[in-house]
């Protein structure tokens, strides 16, 4: 219940820190109320690149009214024409072959005015009548190949054909009165064959509309100049970046999306609990320092408000914790920073990839770093990453390649190197304060070039050997049940270090006689149990950290050394008190300790029944039958293991000591001739 109630204090504070930080960003802070005309009180900035829609409008319709109209071909305007022409001559050669009766009263002229399809002069009427008929065809021929001449070029409306009639007509044998006949003719019969095809102009317009790149106000471009008076544009670019408060309402519909914003934040957090089981085996120490980092990031989120986003340091909280906790930790806690940041700073998507990809990459680099003289070389990764990142982000956004995107670019590289200097510097203040262990001090610890490994490879060559077993029994089953693999390692390596102070009292490394036999049952007990305390006292002198002390104390926990126990009271009786012939504790509290304590037990009692194996009974059932007597002793009643996880780790165990401790084929004697 107190770990509940931690846990529900650290997730409203939270939420309460995440709200003040939000309101108090852009998103809230920058609302003003103005109107096209009135002066602008202050500069402002474009706090994320933003499209300006109306210059974008305006590039948009002059190039509508720039692009010619589109024109098509009209073939029955020349057909008409023609028609026209051979009408007129027919009408004139029908009435110079046939009479007109004088009792009509009419004259041929007036007969040819009123049919003529075409006007024109009474004297030019009476010319055509006076033309012989050769005459005549050659006139009619050179009318229509001049008018389908002109026409074929195409004729726009209002285009004025009557010099190029002239000039045509010219270059015939038509006398100069035919010329002038000629010229009225084709004259009246040129109309407009080149008329604009409407939908074919309007697809074209819209075409030209749609290649019009839009015109963007980029991040720090200034949008509204102190002083200076508010312009239609600038009034719809501070509409667009949400700076104006047309609408009390506004305020209350973005609290609104900020309570649904942080409801959403606690369902990820909430789902992600309980798919993630290490994030439910949190310690006190983990939570708070998981929530200590929140609360820094969350400062360093409104400090930089009005800073460039290259700057802001989001990695550094996740960074710390994949090294010091967990890596999927990490990856939730820079997702919901990342939430927070781009909300806070009202960002736009090079803000949000530009973070998202280089912590996600980060955490990745960190927490594969093995040793810290790594840092220097993942520095330079990251802080490439990060420039890398800048530059390409901006050139997809279409800015060009410039000194000045490439000094931003070199900021972004130093930022990184920075980010990871101080975040791999940081470490043993950390480590100090809340008492972690880091994966890489436990690398470090794995070297066989540790001192106290090295004297107990040459002091306790038998020790060191049965160690390394233990070692390997117990991260393999760390692995199988979700452990820390790692620690488990370390544990198994030190776990025995107490028997350097006497080490030739241990069976593993004893080549003669054994010491116990001269010893009375007591004493010989008083031996094995001290290399607990001892092992203690050199893990502190050697500095070891806490995490292996304890499993150094752990690993029998509260058991018995019941060989000598049960010597002594053979000589003494039913008197022996067992607390003297008890370790002293206490049982092992992690699940790495507890593996600890069946790998020992286990290895040790498989070394020395190795002869039994194939023969008496498996492998397995004497794992079994030690795993189980463990359970039954109560030594893993106060750490984190399951009943599942004891047969994970039988398996486990059963499969590792098969290999080491298999059944042996017994050669026959070779006969000597």
């Amino acid at each position: 219940m107190k770990k509940f109630r931690w846990e529900v204090l650290y997730c409203i504070i939270a939420i309460i820190l995440t709200c003040l930080v939000v309101t108090s960003g852009d998103c809230f802070s920058k609302k003003i109320k103005i109107e096209v005309g009135q002066i602008a009180q202050q500069t402002i900035e474009a706090p994320f690149q933003v499209e300006n829609e109306l210059a974008t409008e305006r590039k948009r319709i002059l190039a509508e009214n720039t692009t010619p109209d589109v024109y098509k071909m009209d073939d029955k305007v020349l057909q008409k024409g023609i028609a026209n022409i051979e009408l007129l001559f027919n009408y004139v050669e029908a009435l110079k072959t046939s009479g007109i009766p004088e009792e009509f009263g009419t004259s041929p002229v007036q007969i040819l005015q009123s049919k003529s399809p075409i006007p024109l002069y009474e004297d030019e009427y009476k010319n055509l009548l006076g033309t012989s008929l050769n005459e005549l065809d050659s006139l009619e021929q050179i009318c229509i190949n001049l008018l389908t001449n002109i026409m074929d070029a195409g004729v726009k409306e209002n285009e004025n054909k009557s010099l190029d009639i002239r000039t045509k007509l010219e270059r015939t044998d038509l006398s100069t009165l035919q010329q002038k006949i000629a010229y009225e003719i084709i004259y009246t019969q040129i109309k407009a064959n080149f008329v604009i095809d409407k939908e074919a102009t309007a697809l074209a317009k819209e075409e030209a509309r749609n290649h019009v790149e839009p015109i963007y106000i980029l991040q720090g471009e200034r949008v509204l100049e102190q002083g200076t008076r508010v312009t239609e544009e600038a009034y719809a670019i501070l509409n667009t970046i949400g700076y104006l408060n047309t609408d009390d309402s506004q305020n209350y519909s973005q609290f609104i999306g900020l309570f649904v914003l942080i409801f959403l934040i606690l369902l990820f957090l909430y789902r992600t609990i309980r798919i993630d089981k290490s994030i439910m085996a949190l310690t006190r120490g983990q939570a708070s320092l998981i929530f200590i980092l929140y609360v820094i990031s969350l400062g360093l989120i409104r400090v930089m408000i009005t800073g460039d986003y290259i700057y802001i340091p989001l990695a550094v909280a996740p960074l710390l914790i994949s090294i010091l906790i967990s890596k999927d930790i990490a990856i939730v806690m820079h997702l919901i920073l990342l939430v927070v940041a781009g909300v806070s700073h009202k960002a736009d998507l090079v803000f949000m990839i530009y973070h998202l990809l280089s912590g996600l990459l980060s955490i990745s680099i960190i927490t594969s770093m093995q040793e810290r003289k790594q840092t220097m070389r993942n520095a330079l990764f990251i802080g490439g990453i990060q420039a890398a990142l800048f530059v390409s982000l901006n050139l997809l956004v279409g800015m060009n390649i410039s000194s000045k995107l490439l000094f931003k670019g070199a900021e972004a590289f130093l930022v990184g190197l920075i980010i990871v200097i101080l975040v791999v510097g940081s470490l043993p203040l950390w480590e100090a304060a809340f008492g972690f262990i880091t994966p890489i001090q436990l690398l470090e610890l794995t070297n066989p070039d540790q001192p106290v490994l090295k004297r107990l490879l040459i002091e306790a060559t038998g020790t060191y050997y049965h160690s390394l077993l233990v070692a390997n029994l117990a991260e393999t089953a760390a692995d199988e049940i979700g452990a820390n693999a790692l620690m488990a390692r370390v544990g198994g390596y030190y776990h025995d270090i107490g028997k350097l102070t006497c080490s030739n009292y241990f069976k593993e490394n004893q080549v003669l006689d054994n010491p116990h036999d001269y010893l009375d049952p007591k004493s010989s007990a008083d031996i094995i149990l001290s290399h607990v305390t001892s092992g203690l006292e050199l893990a502190e002198a050697y500095k070891l950290p806490k995490c292996v002390k304890d499993m150094i104390v752990e690993h029998h926990g509260t058991s018995m050394a019941g060989y000598f126990y049960v010597k002594a009271k053979n000589i003494e009786g039913d008197e022996v008190d067992p607390m003297d012939y008890s370790y002293k504790g206490p049982k092992p509290q992690s699940r790495e300790a507890a593996l600890i304590m069946l790998a020992d037990v286990v290895e040790a009692t498989v070394r020395s029944m190795q002869n039994k194996i194939g023969k008496e009974l498996s492998v397995e059932d004497i794992v079994r039958k030690m795993v189980r007597q463990k359970f039954d002793e109560g030594q893993l009643d106060e750490c984190p293991l399951y009943i599942s996880d004891l047969e994970k780790i039988i398996e486990s165990f059963t499969r590792m000591l098969k290999g080491m401790y298999h059944e042996r084929i017994e050669y026959p004697d070779r006969k000597v001739k």
